[in-house]
C-alpha cells in the first residue's frame, strides 16, 4: 500500500504546434498528476482515465514538468483483489478531437442497429447512415470528417415525440469508504476521482445547466449538464483536511450547482445493524456538515449500496428533513424481483418517503445505448411515471464520468427511437417524480435484500465492538448531561464526543460493520473501537466524579459501599456483582432510579429468592417468582412460564436453546452469503461432554451449565442464568 512518485520532464516536438497534447499513462495502480504541488488529474486504467491533457493547443515546446503519484495497492476488479501489479507505460501523444467524436457517433449507430430490432425502421436507418459515414471518411485525412459529421447530423436531428420517456443522467462516482482497501487509501481515491471530475467540468465552462430540463440540442448544451453527485460527509471532510486546494474548487462547483451534495448521512452506513440512535446520529452529523460547509440540508437520502434497509428509516429520514430516497441494491435479489422502481416507502410509524431505484440496475453506467434501452425496458412503473434515473461514471477510484460517456449521451439527448437523455440533478429528478406521484404504489415495512445475509455474523469482533461502543457513548452522554445539570465547573465534552461518534459512524460503513471487507480494514476498525473504549472510559470517569464525587470519598461510607449508576430511562432492580477489598466477588440486589444512581451498603434479600432444583430425570428447574423454567440434560429449554398469568412461551412438545450445524456453501461470496438451501442440511449437535449440572444453587442468582462436542475438534460450553426479580434468562455461551 505504499505510494511511488515519478518525476516527469519533457519537451514537445515543434511539429505538434496547435495540436492538443496528452500525457498518456497506463498502470494497474491508481495515479495522480501533480503540478505546482497541487493535484490536477487522476489516472486510472479501469476508469478509462489514461491521459492528462497538457495543452488544448500547443504553443510552448519548452520542457514541461510534473510528478505522478502511483498507489502501490493491489489491483481490484469485479469485487476481487487481483494478484501482482503490472508495469508502467508513459508517453506523450498529439490528439485530434474530431476523431473521437466520430468514433462515438459510429458506436451509437452500431448499438441502435443491433438493439432496436428488425421491426424498427430506426435500426436500419442507423446502420445505413453508419455505412455512409465509413464510405466518405478517410481516417488519415481530417478534411473528410465534416462530410461524415453532416451525415450524422441528419439522423440525429430527428426528434422524439412528447410522450417519450425521459432519463435523468447524473454523474456518479460511488467510492466505498473502505472495502478492498483501507480508510487511508480511500482519502486518496476521493482526491483522484474528484479532481478528475473538476477537470471535466472545467473543459465545458460555458455549457453548465443549459440542458437540464428542456432537452435542447446537445451540440449546444452538452456541458451544461456535467453534474456530479457527492455522497458521504466523511469523504468531504477527508478531502477538506488533506486537499484544501481541491476542496475549495469543489465548493465553487457546489455553488454553481454542478457538484451536488446528497445523502444526508456521515457515511453510507449499513441499513440494519446500527442501533436506532446510531442511525439518527448518521443523519445528524451528515446534515450538520452539509449545512455548515455548503449552506443547505440534503433533501435526498442517497444509499445505493447496502445490504438491506430497516423499516425505521422512513421515520428517521422525515425527522431529519429528508423526504426522498434513492437506492439500487435490491436489484441484486436472488429470488424475488422487487416489483417497483418508483414508489412510496412507508415506515413503522406511517412516515412515507418518495423512493426511486434506477431501473438500469446499476449506479455505474457508461452512457451506452444498451444501458439507456435497458433502463426503459426494466422500468416497472411505466405509465405511472415517465422519468427515471441513470447514474453514470466509474466508481471506487475510477474517476467518475468521462468525456466519452458525455459524448455518447450527447447523441442520445433527443433522437428518434431512444428515450430522451438529459443531464440532470437529483432534485430535478425527484421534483418531476413528485408531480407524477399520484398513482404510485406504497411499500410498507422493511426493504429486504435477498443476498449477503451472512454479513449479520461475519467478523463478530466488529459487531461486538460496534454495540459496546454504542453503549459507551450513550452512557457518557447521559452521565455528562446529568453532571452538567448539577452545576459546578463541569464542562460538557461536546467536541470529544463528536470525534468519538464520528469514528463509530465511520465504522458503520456498509462494508465495514457487515464484515465484507479485507483484513486490513478489520484491523483499522478494531483500533477505532479500542480508541472509543479508551477515550470513552476517561470521559465517563470525569462525569461520574463530577456527578457523585462526594459519594466516592472514603469517609462517605464503608469499604463495602458500591456506587451503582443507571443510564437507562426506567427504574431498574437487578442483581449485580461487586468486588470487595480482598478481591472476592459478591452478589447484591439493587434498585436504581431512572437516569440516576444508588449506593449499595447493605445486602437486600429478594422477596422471592431463586430456587434451583434437580429432578429425578436429570432435568433442572429454576424459579424466581416471575418466571419458571425447565432444562433437560442437554441444556434444552423445555418449559418457560410467566407465573402471574401461567402463560407458556413454548408449545407443548417443543424445545428451545437447541444447537445444530448447517452446511455453508454459498453460490457466490463465502463470507457474505448464507443460502436458503442450507436449512435442508440441519445436523443437531447432541454429543454431550458434560451433562447439565447446577452451577449456582439459588438465592440472588441461580444457574446451570453443560458442554457439547461440536464437530471433530470444537466444544460448546453454556451457562444459563436466572437472577432474582428478572423476567428473562441469560445465556453465556463459549465456543
Amino acid at each position: 500500500w505504499d505510494t511511488c512518485w515519478f518525476k516527469v520532464e519533457l519537451s514537445i516536438p515543434p511539429a505538434w504546434a496547435g495540436r492538443e497534447v496528452h500525457f498518456a499513462w497506463e498502470s494497474d495502480g491508481e495515479g495522480m498528476v501533480w503540478r505546482d504541488a497541487q493535484p490536477v488529474q487522476g489516472l486510472t486504467k479501469e476508469g478509462e482515465k489514461t491521459s492528462y491533457i497538457l495543452t488544448r493547443s500547443l504553443k510552448e515546446t519548452e520542457p514541461h514538468r510534473w510528478v505522478v503519484s502511483l498507489a502501490g495497492a493491489p489491483a481490484t476488479a469485479g469485487g476481487q483483489v487481483l494478484p501482482g501489479a503490472g508495469g508502467v507505460r508513459a508517453a506523450t501523444e498529439s490528439c485530434w478531437e474530431p476523431e473521437d467524436a466520430l468514433c462515438s457517433t459510429l458506436s451509437c449507430y452500431h448499438s441502435q442497429s443491433q438493439l432496436l430490432g428488425e421491426e424498427n425502421q430506426r435500426s436500419f436507418q442507423a446502420l445505413y447512415t453508419a455505412n455512409q459515414m465509413v464510405n466518405v471518411c478517410d481516417v488519415t485525412d481530417p478534411s473528410t470528417f465534416p462530410a461524415a459529421r453532416a451525415l450524422a447530423a441528419a439522423i440525429f436531428s430527428q426528434r422524439n415525440g412528447e410522450s417519450q420517456h425521459t432519463i435523468h443522467a447524473v454523474g456518479h462516482c460511488h467510492i466505498d469508504s473502505a472495502w478492498l482497501w483501507p480508510y487511508e487509501e480511500t482519502i486518496r481515491k476521493c482526491a483522484r476521482s474528484w479532481v478528475t471530475v473538476v477537470r471535466l467540468m472545467e473543459s465545458n465552462p460555458e455549457l453548465t445547466f443549459a440542458c437540464s430540463q428542456e432537452g435542447c440540442v446537445w451540440s449546444a448544451v452538452l456541458g451544461a449538464g456535467v453534474t456530479s453527485v457527492l455522497r458521504q460527509a466523511q469523504q468531504f471532510e477527508w478531502v477538506r483536511s488533506w486537499y484544501p486546494g481541491l476542496y475549495a474548487q469543489i465548493q465553487d462547483f457546489v455553488a454553481k450547482g454542478q457538484f451536488v451534495p446528497v445523502g444526508g448521512t456521515w457515511v453510507e452506513m449499513d441499513g440494519n445493524l446500527p442501533s436506532g440512535e446510531s442511525m439518527v446520529r448518521q443523519f445528524l452529523q451528515g446534515q450538520r456538515f452539509f449545512q455548515q460547509q455548503f449552506g443547505r440540508f440534503c433533501s435526498e437520502f442517497w444509499l445505493p449500496d447496502t445490504f438491506g434497509y430497516s423499516a425505521q428509516l422512513p421515520q428517521l429520514m422525515r425527522g431529519c428533513g429528508i423526504r426522498r430516497f434513492l437506492t439500487q441494491k435490491l436489484s441484486w435479489n436472488l429470488v424475488n424481483t422487487f416489483p417497483h422502481h418508483t414508489f412510496f416507502w412507508e415506515g413503522i410509524d406511517g412516515s412515507r418517503v418518495l423512493t426511486h431505484f434506477p431501473p438500469g440496475d446499476s449506479y455505474g453506467m457508461h452512457g451506452r445505448v444498451e444501458e439507456v434501452l435497458k433502463t426503459l425496458k426494466n422500468n416497472k412503473d411505466k405509465g405511472r411515471v415517465n422519468h427515471s434515473a441513470f447514474l453514470f461514471g466509474f466508481g471506487d477510484g475510477g474517476g467518475g464520468p468521462t468525456q466519452k460517456m458525455l459524448d455518447r449521451m450527447k447523441r442520445m439527448s433527443d433522437t428518434d427511437g431512444l428515450p430522451r437523455v438529459q443531464i440532470s440533478t437529483p432534485d430535478q429528478l425527484f421534483s418531476v417524480l413528485e408531480k407524477e406521484s399520484s398513482q404510485l404504489y406504497t411499500w410498507v415495512g422493511e426493504l429486504f435484500l435477498e443476498l449477503h445475509n451472512g454479513t449479520y455474523t461475519t467478523q463478530a469482533q466488529i459487531k461486538k465492538g460496534n454495540r459496546e461502543c454504542e453503549r459507551i457513548l450513550h452512557d457518557v452522554e447521559v452521565l455528562s448531561s446529568l453532571a452538567l445539570a448539577r452545576g459546578g465547573t463541569f464542562q460538557y465534552p461536546a467536541s470529544q464526543l463528536q470525534r468519538l461518534w464520528r469514528l463509530l459512524l465511520l465504522n458503520q460503513f456498509h462494508d465495514v460493520l457487515p464484515g465484507s471487507c479485507i483484513q486490513l480494514v478489520v484491523e483499522d476498525a478494531l483500533q477505532y473501537y479500542a480508541e472509543i473504549r479508551r477515550a470513552g472510559a476517561g470521559l465517563q470517569e470525569e462525569a461520574v466524579r463530577s456527578l457523585c464525587g462526594d459519594l466516592l470519598q472514603p469517609e462517605a461510607g464503608s469499604a463495602e459501599s458500591t456506587l451503582v449508576l443507571n443510564t437507562l430511562p426506567w427504574e431498574r432492580t437487578e442483581v449485580i456483582a461487586r468486588t470487595g477489598p480482598a478481591g472476592t466477588e459478591t452478589l447484591a440486589l439493587v434498585t436504581v432510579p431512572s437516569m440516576g444512581y444508588a449506593m449499595v451498603r447493605e445486602l437486600v434479600q429478594p422477596a422471592w429468592p431463586v430456587a434451583v432444583r434437580r429432578q429425578e430425570d436429570g432435568s433442572i428447574t429454576m424459579e424466581n417468582g416471575v418466571i419458571a423454567v425447565c432444562l433437560d440434560v442437554m441444556g434444552r429449554l423445555t418449559s418457560l412460564r410467566l407465573l402471574d398469568s401461567q402463560r407458556s412461551s413454548l408449545p407443548d412438545g417443543c424445545c428451545a436453546n437447541q444447537f445444530a450445524l448447517f452446511d455453508d456453501v454459498p453460490l457466490y461470496w463465502d463470507a457474505w452469503d448464507v443460502m436458503d438451501y442450507h436449512l435442508e442440511t440441519r445436523k443437531p449437535v447432541t454429543t454431550l461432554l458434560k451433562p447439565l449440572e447446577i452451577t449456582l444453587a439459588g438465592g440472588l442468582r441461580g444457574s446451570a451449565s453443560f458442554s457439547l462436542q461440536v464437530g471433530e475438534s470444537s466444544t460448546l460450553t453454556q451457562e444459563i442464568i436466572l437472577d432474582a426479580t428478572s423476567p428473562y434468562l441469560r445465556f453465556l455461551t463459549q465456543v
